[in-house]
């Protein structure tokens, strides 16, 4: 097996600059990869900086075994998740199973290529909690010394992604958050204002006066924390509180003679 310790070390570093779910599952297949492991689940119930709570799973898991698993309503007696929340330190997934349930989830995993995984759990302050694993046909740092290293940089790297994906998972309930705060005139002159069309344009759409259009303006701006109406639009933008599709032609292209 390759040495896991520094290309998880990398993995990491580009973990804390992840802005998205599926860039954290990319980094996730990439450390499946390192740890010479086919599959990888990360499971994280957030906590109470996030409103409301949300149950996050990203996972390469195969579909067969996902079916299993809801069917059987395995999350109640899975001893990898009964383990993993009882215990912080990293664990090998041998010798779990023991009743006739088990058993025969254990059976499932191994016809489904996961006989050897190992997981490890990380708490937020927040009291969130995130439980990694990854798993797959070949046995994984069999050799103590190479159990030592891959438990070190798992724990490592399960503290960055818990990390990253309540980042994340805030960033986007403050953008809600924000956009909520619009009501429909504010967010409609925005949009159209990224649209690059005039007051007098969007004054025309709303059936308002222009003057009226820079007040929705002037008021997003205080809303959203900036000083200028441009400031507001080129923020709405940036964090998809408006969708300027709405408003495709604004007349300021090639052709924008024939608007007028």
């Amino acid at each position: 097996m390759r040495d896991p310790i520094h290309p998880i070390a990398d993995l990491c570093v580009l973990m804390d600059k992840a802005q998205s779910r599926a860039r954290v599952r990319e980094i996730h297949q990439m450390a499946a990869d390192a740890f010479g492991a086919n599959f990888f689940m990360f499971g994280m119930r957030t906590g109470k900086t996030i409103s409301p709570p949300e149950q996050i799973v990203i996972s390469n898991y195969p579909e067969a075994w996902q079916r299993y698993y809801d069917e059987h309503g395995a999350f109640a007696f899975d001893p990898v998740i009964r383990k993993a929340l009882q215990f912080g330190e990293p664990f090998r997934w041998d010798g779990l199973h023991s009743d006739e349930r088990q058993l025969a989830l254990r059976g499932e995993s191994i016809r489904n290529g996961m006989e050897f995984g190992f997981s490890c759990t990380d708490r937020g302050p927040d009291a969130s909690v995130a439980i990694l694993s990854f798993s797959g046909n070949n046995p994984i740092a069999v050799d103590p010394a190479a159990w030592e290293a891959t438990a070190a940089s798992v724990s490592f790297y399960v503290a960055t992604t818990h990390k990253a994906l309540t980042r994340i998972v805030e960033g986007k309930a403050g953008h809600e958050v924000l956009g909520a705060l619009l009501s429909n005139s504010e967010r409609k002159s925005l949009e159209m204002m990224g649209a690059s069309m005039t007051t007098e344009a969007a004054a025309k759409i709303l059936k308002v006066r222009p003057c009226t259009v820079r007040y929705y303006l002037n008021r997003a701006a205080h809303k959203l924390g900036v000083a200028t109406r441009k400031e507001a639009v080129m923020k709405a933008m940036a964090e998809n509180i408006i969708d300027i599709r709405h408003f495709p032609n604004a007349g300021f292209g090639r052709d924008s003679q024939r608007h007028h």
